[in-house]
C-alpha cells in the first residue's frame, strides 16, 4: 500500500497491507502469506517491487525496495500469485501492476514470466492496460543506451475462474 498515492481520488480499499506499513491504518503483511482465510477476497490490487540490485545509487533505488536478483524477484511474484489464488473467491479479480526492466545490460520480461505463472496456476487474463510514464527519471547510464527504455508499466487484469 505504501503511502496510498495510487488511491488518490479513489475510494480506499477495505484492507490495506504493506511489508513495511507507513501509516497506522495499513496492516503489516507479506503478499506470499496473507492473514486471510481461503476464498475470502473478491478483488486485489497488487503493486509489488520491480527493481533488482539496488546497490546502485539513484532516485529510483532510494525510493523503492528491490530484490538481489531477477530470479528471486520472479519467485516472489510466483509465490504471491499462489497466495492470491488461495484467498480469491471464484470469479475474483486480481489487478497486477508490473514492469519489464533492463539490468546489467540484459532485458528481463517480467510480464511474460508473470503471465506464464498465472496461466500455470489457473488464472485467466481478462485485460491488459499499458500506462506510459511521461516524467521519466534518467539514470547515469542513459547516454550509453543498449535497449529501449522501459517508460511504461502494465496492469494485468486476471481472474480466478469459477471452479464449477
Amino acid at each position: 500500500y505504501s503511502t496510498g498515492r495510487f488511491w488518490k481520488g479513489l475510494p480506499e480499499p477495505k484492507m490495506k497491507f504493506d511489508h513495511n506499513p507507513q501509516s497506522q491504518d495499513v496492516s503489516q503483511g507479506d503478499s506470499q502469506h496473507l492473514p486471510l482465510p481461503k476464498e475470502s477476497v473478491s478483488s486485489i490490487m497488487f503493486d509489488p517491487p520491480f527493481l533488482v540490485n539496488s546497490k546502485q545509487s539513484g532516485i529510483i533505488c532510494s525510493r523503492f525496495s528491490s530484490y538481489p536478483s531477477v530470479k528471486e524477484l520472479w519467485k516472489f511474484y510466483e509465490e504471491s500469485l499462489k497466495e492470491f489464488w488461495r484467498i480469491l473467491i471464484p470469479q475474483g479479480i486480481l489487478a497486477f501492476k508490473c514492469q519489464d526492466q533492463v539490468s546489467s545490460g540484459k532485458q528481463f520480461w517480467s510480464i511474460k514470466t508473470i503471465l506464464n505463472h498465472a496461466d500455470q496456476i489457473g488464472f485467466s487474463l481478462l485485460d491488459l492496460f499499458i500506462l506510459y510514464r511521461k516524467n521519466v527519471i534518467w539514470g547515469k547510464n542513459s547516454i550509453n543506451q543498449q535497449h529501449a527504455r522501459k517508460n511504461h508499466c502494465y496492469f494485468l487484469v486476471l481472474q480466478k475462474p469459477d471452479e464449477k
